[in-house]
């Protein structure tokens, strides 16, 4: 979630720019403002990285990386990570941060990984990423091929009931762009529609959280912390495949 910025979405059309061009185009605000951002920082970042397992010595690919900050995560923590986002900009941050001590790719989610051989990983981890992803099939499709059996994907999006006053049919996947600094579109989606690409690909649905918001949070944002604890922003998913 780019910086400043709450989780309502704002406009349900449709929209030729990409995540991409989106993305290419705020790196900069990205890199400096995200990492506190209480969004980011205080609610889905707490969330997501409890529901990761240890990753000590495992191989761990960071789908939708951005500028690095579950890709230092997870080295600190002794993973040795692939890095992999569309944005050649916000990569150029991840590279800068990081170093040598990841490998980072350009590539587009939901389509084949050609840098990646067949069961080569341990792990997924994709933070607020795949809501830019329409085919959800091809992309847990390709999870499935990249992991090694009994692999890990942890993943977190947009909650479907965060969007559903903005929906025009909370039963469709709809594309709607988000005003942030720039427009960025992407997807919202029922819960069915969540679900039934995961299980599809062979994946079975480990934990689930509705993530509340920390102390952090109602220090850095007070005036949202009420509105938050009541209603469901991100939601955080681990799967394993069997």
């Amino acid at each position: 979630m780019p910086p400043g910025e709450d989780s309502s979405a704002e406009d349900y059309t449709t929209d030729d720019s990409t995540a991409e061009d989106a993305y290419d185009a705020i790196a900069d605000e990205y890199a400096e403002d995200v990492p506190s951002n209480a969004y980011n920082a205080h609610l889905e970042f707490p969330a997501t990285t409890r529901l990761i397992p240890d990753v000590e010595g495992e191989r761990i690919l960071d789908a939708g990386c951005g500028t690095g900050i579950y890709t230092e995560w997870l080295l600190d923590r002794g993973g040795d990570v692939v890095g992999v986002d569309v944005s050649e900009a916000m990569l150029d941050h991840a590279r800068e941060t990081i170093g040598d001590r990841a490998e980072f790719h350009r590539a587009t989610l939901g389509e084949t990984l050609d840098f990646a051989a067949d069961d080569e990983f341990d792990g997924v981890v994709s933070a607020l990423v795949i809501d830019y992803v329409e085919d959800w099939e091809s992309l847990f499709s390709e999870f499935a091929r990249v992991l090694a059996p009994g692999g890990f994907v942890v993943f977190s999006v947009v909650h479907p009931l965060d969007t559903l006053d903005e929906a025009e049919n909370y039963f469709e996947t709809e594309q709607y762009v988000k005003e942030w600094s720039v427009d960025v579109p992407c997807y919202r989606r029922p819960l069915g529609a969540m679900v039934g690409p995961v299980t599809d690909a062979g994946f079975r649905i480990d934990e689930l959280c509705e993530p509340r918001p920390t102390v952090e949070f109602a220090e850095k944002l007070p005036e949202k912390y009420e509105k938050e604890s009541r209603n469901p922003v991100f939601l955080c998913v681990r799967t394993v495949l069997d």
